[in-house]
């Protein structure tokens, strides 16, 4: 084995280590690894959703219609658990040019993945692109599930995502949640919003502990950033018109992460040393201290039989007045049906 292979195996190594002791450390799941026996059963705000709790001190979500939520369409076609993508027949071209996209129906039908600052956002970084965001965070932080659906993929990613969550959702997207250090869930488990799917950690291609955080349509990638302020934590939208354009077409082309995804300058210097807990906190408030670069967070909507601008107004949130503003028209210009409006 040579030297590099043997500085990996010990990175990896002390990543387990200080995952393990990390989430030890957390009391709510101290007790998870002894013997597991259902103790209860609690009711949730959702009818078909109760919580069992069990004598280790864990719990669980049991969906009453798990066949139901499991078994829509969604969950059957291109449903592969042993490789990243699923979608490898299908081409951008075969995607619609916008899709309306209902992201949630009630507000608890999400759940920030993890609070912190992306400290790396999606785009062209060096020689290759960014397919996500970076969020750093404590080894052995919680990871939710950012809405509810099925789990695609649970398992080591040796392509460079560490260990890696996909989960994907009753509305055709999928959330990727990589570099964690332990898994919370399995393949065809289905869950909910807020629900603790695994924990941060440093596995992969990382040279600090973050979560890289994806959402694609089709194995094709777009800016979370679109749809989420990481800032807060928010949802920008319920409903999200994506549009073909916001695709990166070379998403599919490998599983492999293309870029070190390790926040440089943040762990290490320039040339790959590691920085002393001391030079890395310095770092940090640097980072962020620095203006925060701003998203182009423009939708349009393609105009359907049957409809006028105050319907549009309304499904969006803003008035006929802006819109107007936006596309350089007026109240009264007639629409066509396939007109694409700027609304936001």
């Amino acid at each position: 084995m040579n030297r590099s292979r043997v500085l990996k195996f010990l990175l990896l190594a002390v990543a387990f280590l200080a995952c393990g002791s990390a989430v030890a450390q957390r009391k709510t799941y101290e007790l998870e690894d002894l013997p597991q026996v259902p103790m209860d059963t609690i009711d949730t705000d959702r009818p078909n959703v109760k919580i069992i709790t069990y004598t280790n001190n864990t719990w669980r979500y049991l969906h009453t219609d798990y066949s139901q939520r499991a078994n829509q369409e969604v969950f059957q076609n291109h449903w592969v658990t042993n490789g990243v993508f699923a979608y490898r027949d299908v081409n951008i071209a075969d995607v619609p040019e916008t899709m309306e996209i209902e992201l949630i129906k009630n507000l608890d039908d999400y759940h920030p993945p993890v609070l912190g600052r992306v400290s790396s956002r999606y785009g062209p970084r060096g020689r290759g692109m960014h397919k996500g965001i970076d969020i750093g965070l404590p080894v052995g932080e919680p990871i939710f599930a950012t809405f509810e659906g099925k789990v695609r993929y649970a398992r080591y990613n040796s392509g460079g995502y560490g260990y890696l969550v996909i989960l994907r959702h009753p509305n055709g997207l999928e959330t990727y949640y990589g570099h964690l250090c332990k898994l919370n869930v399995e393949v065809n488990d289905y869950v909910v919003a807020g629900q603790v799917i695994g924990y941060g950690g440093n596995t992969g291609r990382s040279r600090g502990p973050h979560l890289h955080f994806e959402v694609r349509y089709a194995d094709l990638t777009f800016d979370p950033e679109r749809i989420i302020d990481f800032s807060t934590g928010d949802l920008k939208y319920h409903t999200f018109v994506l549009e073909r354009g916001y695709f990166n077409v070379s998403s599919k082309l490998t599983e492999a992460l293309e870029e070190d995804d390790d926040m440089d300058g943040i762990f290490t210097d320039k040339n790959g040393t590691p920085l002393t807990s001391e030079e890395i906190v310095n770092n940090l408030e640097k980072a962020a201290a620095k203006p925060r670069p701003t998203v182009n967070d423009a939708i349009y909507y393609k105009v359907k039989s049957g409809d006028n601008l105050y319907q549009i107004a309304a499904k969006y949130g803003t008035t006929v007045g802006a819109i107007c503003r936006l596309n350089g028209i007026k109240s009264s210009t007639p629409i066509r049906p396939g007109q694409r409006l700027r609304v936001k």
